[in-house]
Order: structure tokens, then C-alpha cells, then sequence
């Protein structure tokens, strides 16, 4: 599977860098990854409800070129602060009701909650899932033990009239019984 080229700026210089990914079929991810990546809807609403907690968005960096806005992000959980997704994404703000655009420049609430607050009809599309070795992200899940990998998928959000949202590279962290 190939990514698209938009993301290859942002992908070269994030955490990941020039690491490979390594497509797997989604009937070969272990739970709970695989109740946590093989959906059709936002991963903010999945996370809430596994870790019981909201979910926080941190912006690593980012950038605007036009209607296209590229970011790295962690996901938190708020009460523990655990991150609990490392993930990529190329927002098409061209796609959203301007009204919308201040809030999801503004970088401090996740996409899919944002989404989810105003009521603007959406779905997951889930493009391949992935794995890459857990020591690319120690710096972002630092209780990774090396040897181990982390499952991925790459996403896109889609709106009912078919316009993609958002393309998005999600990572999860190794769950305690990994």
C-alpha cells in the first residue's frame, strides 16, 4: 500500500521519519487493537470509551499551506495524561463548514471530537492497518519495551457527500498485557 503524496512532508520529518510500515490484513491485529483500529468511526469516541476518559490533543507541530493543514499530535488521556495515539494527519479544511476552521486550527481539541460536537455527518474509512517497531516512538510511548511493534492504520474521515475530511496515520501504544 502506498500513502499518498501529501503526506510524504510530514511523514519524512515526524517521529516516524523514513521508518518503513508494515501493511498487515486487519483480521491479523490482536485485541484490543483490533476493536480499537477496525471501525468505521472516529478513533477520539474509541479511545473515551476504552480508557474511560476523555481524550486531549497535544499539536507536536504543524502547518498550513493554503486549505491544507498538516500536524503531528498525541492523544492523552486527561485525567491520567497517558498518551494514548500517536498520529499524522492532513486535515482538508476546504471540506468544513468555515465556521468550523478556527476550531480545528485553534489545536487544542481533537478532530473527531470536533466533528462530534457539531453534529457535521461523518465516517471512518480505514485505507490498510499497520505495524511498525514499538523504539520509533519511544520518545512518544516511552514504556515500549524494544523488540515489541505497535498497530496503526492509516484513515481517512469522510463526510456524507463523500469529500474527505482528513487523512490520518493513527498509532497505539502497547496495552499493559502487550
Amino acid at each position: 500500500m502506498n500513502l499518498p503524496s501529501e503526506l510524504s512532508p510530514l511523514l519524512a520529518t515526524s517521529h516516524l521519519g523514513a521508518v518503513p510500515l508494515s501493511w498487515i490484513p486487519a483480521t491479523e491485529i490482536p485485541q484490543p487493537y483490533q476493536k480499537l483500529l477496525v471501525h468505521d468511526h472516529d478513533m477520539t469516541s474509541e479511545l473515551a470509551a476504552f480508557h474511560g476518559d476523555s481524550i486531549s490533543l497535544t499539536v507536536l507541530r504543524s502547518q498550513l499551506d493554503g486549505l491544507i493543514y498538516l500536524r503531528e499530535v498525541t492523544l492523552h488521556a486527561a485525567t491520567s495524561g497517558n498518551t494514548v495515539e500517536y498520529g499524522l494527519i492532513e486535515i482538508l479544511l476546504g471540506s468544513f463548514p468555515p465556521e468550523l476552521r478556527p476550531r480545528i486550527l485553534a489545536g487544542d481539541t481533537p478532530l473527531g471530537a470536533i466533528l462530534t460536537s457539531s453534529g457535521l455527518p461523518f465516517r471512518s474509512e480505514p485505507q490498510g492497518f499497520f505495524t511498525v517497531p514499538a523504539q520509533v516512538l519511544d520518545s512518544i510511548f516511552p514504556h515500549s519495551p524494544s523488540g515489541k511493534i505497535l498497530f496503526g492504520r492509516y484513515n481517512h474521515l469522510v463526510g456524507d457527500d463523500s469529500n474527505i475530511f482528513a487523512r490520518i496515520l493513527e498509532i497505539l501504544p502497547l496495552t499493559p498485557d502487550s
